[in-house]
């Protein structure tokens, strides 16, 4: 019988709503785990709190191919998200199994979670997350040059934030963290909120005004101009030229993130004549459908063809 985890998601705009998933068991729940973890590694801190990120690394087929996993729903993030100590859990959810089967190294990422912070500095601490994996890649197998990040709804948003305003780094910080480049070579993410200013239709945000008041000061904290504002953390308005390879999935009958998002954030990418897929599926719901686990072949070869791996390809069985 399959297991329902909470999750917290970035809602329908309309909504913000607490969705509850019914997991896909991939392998059996009472197999164990097959991959290592280490968990709560220490990527920064913020106001004397610890920012956190787990490193699951596969015990077979490992390709040395390094993925961030941001945990996240709702722009809220704790270790019940997307666990690495839970190992029944972690083999009942296809986000962490559905690309260790690939072979990756997982390093599972946790952001600053509100009321305390907002969208804006949760950008910033998955940004410090790549740059840490950057920096200290080698000490878990993988390659520093060749990085992914992925995730879904609101962790889509943060991967995509964080993929699509990279920089080389500081090389005057007297923070060894912050001279690493924050840049990935290759984003896969799952409905994600691309354009919150043109929210299923030009200036559709106006209609979340309405259906949610206080919904964007929960994103924001203070509002000065929501617009302006709205605009500085839509992934849409940050494409350029030298962005990384994108593949998005999106499920047609979504009614938490409208498929719109994901078609205008690939028209642009084609505008721009960057590598991009969405694979969209039939009836299918936010968050999960029924044979998710089998939409990972697509993941595992976007992975290999751009993280520079794909001659030497393996997958778990």
């Amino acid at each position: 019988m399959p297991t329902i985890l909470r999750f917290r998601y970035a809602g329908s705009l309309p909504m913000l709503l607490l969705v509850a998933l019914v997991a896909r068991p991939s392998p059996a729940a009472d197999e164990p785990c097959p991959c290592k973890v280490i968990d709560d590694v220490v990527y920064g801190h913020k106001d004397g709190l610890a920012l956190t990120l787990d490193v699951v690394t596969p015990e077979k087929n490992a390709k040395g191919l390094g993925v961030i996993l941001v945990s996240s729903g709702g722009w809220h993030s704790d270790k019940s998200d997307i666990p690495a100590r839970n190992l029944k859990r972690m083999n009942e959810e296809h986000w962490v199994q559905g690309l260790l089967k690939g072979g990756y190294t997982l390093f599972i990422a946790r952001h600053g979670s509100g009321p305390r912070y907002h969208v804006p500095e949760m950008v910033e601490d998955i940004r410090r997350a790549v740059r840490f994996v950057r920096l200290h890649a080698k000490d878990y197998g993988v390659d520093p040059e060749h990085l992914g990040i992925t995730s879904g709804s609101s962790g889509g948003h943060l991967s995509l934030m964080v993929g699509l305003t990279a920089d080389d780094g500081h090389a005057n910080s007297e923070d060894l963290v912050e001279r690493a480049s924050s840049r990935v070579q290759a984003i896969v993410s799952w409905f994600p909120p691309t354009d919150l200013v043109n929210w299923r239709k030009p200036g559709g945000y106006t209609a979340i005004v309405k259906a949610r008041p206080g919904m964007f000061e929960e994103m924001f904290g203070e509002i000065t101009d929501i617009e302006a504002q709205l605009k500085s953390i839509s992934p849409i308005e940050f494409v350029s030229t030298d962005d990384p390879p994108l593949l998005l999935l999106h499920g047609d009958l979504d009614l938490v993130v409208p498929l719109q998002q994901s078609e205008v954030l690939r028209d642009k990418y084609v505008a721009t004549k960057l590598p991009v897929k969405l694979i969209v599926h039939h009836k299918g719901m936010h968050s999960e459908w029924p044979g998710i686990m089998d939409d990972y072949p697509a993941v595992w070869e976007w992975f290999d063809k751009y993280l520079g791996n794909e001659a030497s390809k393996t997958v778990a069985e």
